[in-house]
């Protein structure tokens, strides 16, 4: 459990503070040090902390059951992750009208991913790893939707078409085989 958590700690902490840092010119730590170096070691610390994270987790023994969620939500959980994968979709997309009306749909489809998975339940290592996501996407939402728009492109309805057709074949992936094969356990 302790690389399990080292992981959680080395990869959160770098996007908590990315959420709440300051964006003001004068005490923009990326102006300062500079964007490439900002950048590489956000990159270097957080990819460190997701291998460790997923290693620790793959390794730590699971917990007692610490909560088990509705029976139903196992059945209805593809539903709730159709929109998550169309939103994240969509936020590699050319910026269709999902993109402009959500702002972040990222950060939103993380929420629905890790908020999904919470209300399943689960041992100390699902509860705690789904529950930080959960936490860390509606602290950068907040944070995000506070600062305001900086950067509403005209839409086109293409960047729409893609995010769909590839979140429901994404989500088919997922439900015959894919979860399965990446996560090692049944999508429901």
């Amino acid at each position: 459990m302790t690389i399990f958590t080292l992981g959680l700690i080395l990869f959160f902490l770098p996007h908590f503070y990315s959420a709440l840092r300051s964006r003001a010119e004068s005490k923009d730590i990326r102006k300062k040090i500079g964007y490439g170096k900002y950048m590489g070691a956000y990159s270097l610390i957080t990819g460190l902390g997701l291998a460790l994270l997923i290693w620790g987790y793959i390794k730590a023994p699971s917990g007692a059951l610490i909560f088990e969620g509705p029976h139903d939500l196992h059945h209805m959980s593809w539903i709730l992750m159709l929109p998550a994968f169309v939103l994240l979709i969509a936020a590699y997309t050319p910026a269709g009208y999902i993109k402009n009306t959500v702002q972040h749909p990222m950060m939103l489809a993380i929420l629905i991913w890790s908020a999904v998975h919470l209300a399943m339940g689960g041992d100390s290592k699902k509860v705690l790893l789904f529950g930080l996501f959960t936490a860390y996407s509606l602290v950068s939402l907040f944070c995000a939707y506070r600062r305001g728009r900086s950067d509403f492109k005209s839409p086109r309805v293409i960047g729409d078409v893609i995010a769909v057709i590839a979140g429901f074949a994404l989500t088919g992936l997922m439900l015959h085989g894919g979860h399965q094969m990446l996560i090692g356990a049944p999508p429901m």
